[in-house]
């Protein structure tokens, strides 16, 4: 509220009406932008705890009672961190829940993966604002500026780019443009020891942060199910209501070395198997049998990345998860973990006919 008559009452009045602030007349411009600014700030910490990740699903279980309690506190201290986690437990999905969870909207959720190091331009200045003299590792982490880096498999940095993680977790100030890091590796952490410099190893390893795995956890695969199967309902446009409790049995006494991920992507094909409200035990051969197949291996693609090169192993993933969720984008999407915008992107770039 802006006013010529400033008193007492109108002040009450206006605050009563829903103004965010009270400024009275003669007006300076930096004092009125200082204040706008603030206003919008206050809106977005609002706004931030009304979200919710669609990612981030909270099963029952002690384990994952746990894992909320330290991604709430991580949030909520804004530290970095190490997420151990074997495939498809759900970094990922922790990671953009500690975002929204802590981080204001407007401020970015920059992802670092191996396959975009590339050279060995090394530079530790935390502010070196010349471009070309940036590793990969420091053009992400002025991306993030004032967000949130997520680096995934840390352990596949080379020791250069260690020693500028360590730098960017020791020396960062605590200002307007201090960047929360996560990090994730899908290492135990003997194997982890092994693979970083001693510095980095004790500080990430101090309050690391262990992703439960999905074998065993009844609840938790029936909590799931659940979740997974209102998505595919309302994706491809089924009524799928009740599920054959022999495939259940199957679920429950499978390994998931894929985990959630993999989980999730048996659901899918369950119900794109699947005519009329009932999932039925006759399936199951089909949908385990593929299952069986891929253990070891990826919970989606069953073409080992090894013997491709990037760009073919990421068409190949593509043009799998298209035939799996027969065209259907938004499930393809989800097969693959990523949004329908990356999805397209990634369609177009590898001219993908769909």
């Amino acid at each position: 509220m802006i006013t010529g008559y400033a008193d007492v009452e109108s002040a009450v009045l206006s605050m009563k009406a829903g103004a965010a602030d009270y400024i009275p007349k003669p007006i300076e411009p930096e004092h009125l932008f200082k204040k706008i600014d603030e206003a919008f700030q206050i809106q977005e910490y609002k706004n931030k705890n009304n979200r919710s990740s669609n990612d981030f699903i909270l099963p029952p279980g002690k384990d994952y009672q746990l894992l909320i309690r330290q991604l709430d506190q991580l949030a909520e201290q804004n530290e970095h961190r190490l997420l151990i986690g074997d495939r498809g437990t759900g970094k990922v999905s922790a990671v953009k829940y500690v975002y929204e969870k802590g981080i204001l909207p407007s401020r970015p959720l920059i992802q670092l993966d191996p396959d975009q190091l590339g050279g060995n331009k090394s530079s530790n200045a935390l502010y070196d604002n010349q471009e070309e003299n940036r590793s990969a590792l420091m053009e992400k982490f002025f991306a993030a500026r004032g967000g949130l880096l997520y680096i995934r498999k840390v352990d596949q940095l080379d020791i250069n780019l260690q020693n500028e993680l360590l730098n960017i977790l020791t020396k960062q100030a605590r200002d307007e443009h201090y960047t929360q890091v996560i990090m994730s590796t899908e290492k135990s952490r003997s194997e982890l020891e092994r693979s970083l410099i001693p510095k980095l190893f004790r500080l990430l390893d101090e309050k690391s942060i262990t992703l439960p795995t999905l074998k065993g956890k009844k609840q938790a695969i029936d909590s799931f199910v659940s979740h997974f199967l209102h998505f595919a309902n309302q994706t491809l446009d089924k009524q799928i209501q009740t599920i054959d409790q022999a495939i259940y049995k199957q679920m429950y006494d499978y390994a998931w070395p894929g985990n959630i991920q993999e989980l999730k992507n048996c659901v899918i094909q369950a119900a794109l198997l699947t005519e009329g409200k009932h999932m039925p035990a006759d399936i199951a051969p089909r949908l385990f049998g593929k299952i069986a197949i891929r253990q070891g291996s990826s919970a989606t693609i069953s073409t080992p990345m090894l013997n491709l090169r990037k760009e073919n192993y990421e068409k190949e993933k593509i043009m799998e998860a298209l035939r799996l969720a027969k065209g259907n984008k938004t499930m393809a999407a989800s097969i693959l973990n990523i949004d329908r915008k990356t999805l397209y992107n990634k369609i177009k770039l590898y001219n993908v006919t769909t």
